[in-house]
């Protein structure tokens, strides 16, 4: 796991001549990456100089793999746990500073699920954590959060978080006073998740979260499937956040694009509610199939809003009232159609014709 802003490691101190003491060593990343030898007693007293990003990777850890609270003493016995292993690994040869200890540890370790950590009081550290935790999980990248959306995050974070686990002090039974605090409804991750999910900027597509992105991808596809071209970028854009997110489901989203290819296709009405997940592309895949084999192309090649496919499958448009094309019309319209004659069997049977015209000649 790495940091935008390691720091480099604090002078070695170099034990007398004639001292017992015995220096442990473990790889420090410098500046600009490069890994030099440390002390590693002194690289475990230097946590309280780790600078913010590297407090922030530390609490990260705590929050998605440890699942433990991240207070400052939890995170330098983080730190402090590194770091020994970082040691054994420059005893073993190899050349791992603590960065690459969490890394691994990371990599290793199992994921949490249905397991989650929710308070009613956070630092702006494990404020941050969290952002960047969540944000990774949806592919979000937070490096287009400016501060001011950090601190709007952390504010609400806090107030929310505050308002669900309300505290009450009250007088007991048995004389003197008892606290009570009534269980939190709060789900930091969800709210973390919409927080990021409303930042979303429709406009640029390199911000749009890469859950989303795949999201869009899948739409795009099912709506070129039912014949659906008038949507704009800005709301096939919307679609896919609504799916990555949660707002809605691929169940609602076909049902719903379903109702629209109707419309669009009335001809095709019957068929498309009689079988769930029927798509306008695989009712007329018998005409574009038969076109596209005596016109020697890929059926892949051809769309539903091509001129001479849409004139097949709707004869008079979206009034409906008109029958799609059979196969035999399909086939006949295909075979007299100026692309046949381009075709390899199209010359073929022109030469035959021209020549048998020529023999009847004598």
């Amino acid at each position: 796991m790495s940091t935008t802003n390691i720091p480099a490691p604090p002078p070695i101190v170099v034990p007398t001549k004639g001292s017992k003491k015995t220096v442990t060593y473990i790889w420090m990343p410098t500046a600009n990456g490069d890994l030099v030898k440390a002390d590693a007693s002194i690289i475990k007293k230097s946590f309280a100089k780790l600078p913010a990003d590297a407090q922030v990777t530390l609490t990260e850890y705590l929050l998605g793999v440890a699942n433990k609270q991240p207070t400052n003493s939890a995170r330098q016995a983080l730190w402090n746990d590194i770091v020994d292993v970082a040691v054994a690994a420059f005893k073993q040869g190899q050349k791992q500073s603590p960065w690459d200890v969490l890394a691994t540890l990371t990599k290793n370790s199992p994921v949490n699920t249905g397991q989650n950590v929710t308070y009613t009081n956070y630092d702006r550290l494990t404020s941050d954590a969290l952002l960047s935790k969540i944000a990774k999980s949806i592919g979000f990248d937070v490096a287009f959060l400016t501060e001011a959306d950090k601190v709007e995050y952390f504010n609400k974070l806090s107030t929310e978080a505050k308002n669900s686990g309300k505290s009450i002090t009250r007088k007991a039974t048995e004389g003197g006073t008892e606290t009570v605090i009534t269980p939190s409804i709060f789900d930091a991750n969800t709210f973390t998740q919409s927080f990021l999910w409303a930042k979303v900027n429709f406009e640029d597509t390199k911000k749009i979260p890469s859950t989303a992105i795949t999201q869009i991808a899948a739409i795009r596809n099912l709506l070129k499937l039912n014949g659906i071209n008038y949507l704009s970028q800005k709301e096939i854009n919307q679609l896919g956040v609504n799916l990555a997110s949660g707002q809605t489901t691929i169940e609602a989203l076909k049902a719903d694009l379903t109702q629209k290819a109707i419309k669009a296709y009335p001809q095709l009405a019957p068929r498309l509610q009689a079988t769930p997940g029927l798509t306008v592309r695989d009712a007329v895949e018998p005409i574009i199939n038969t076109v596209a084999s005596l016109w020697e192309v890929d059926p892949n090649t051809i769309e539903l809003d091509d001129p001479n496919i849409d004139k097949l499958v709707r004869p008079d448009g979206i009034l409906g009232k008109m029958a799609p094309a059979t196969i035999s019309e399909a086939y006949n319209f295909a075979i007299n159609h100026p692309n046949f004659d381009k075709t390899k069997k199209g010359k073929d049977m022109a030469f035959a014709s021209a020549t048998a015209f020529v023999r009847a000649q004598g």
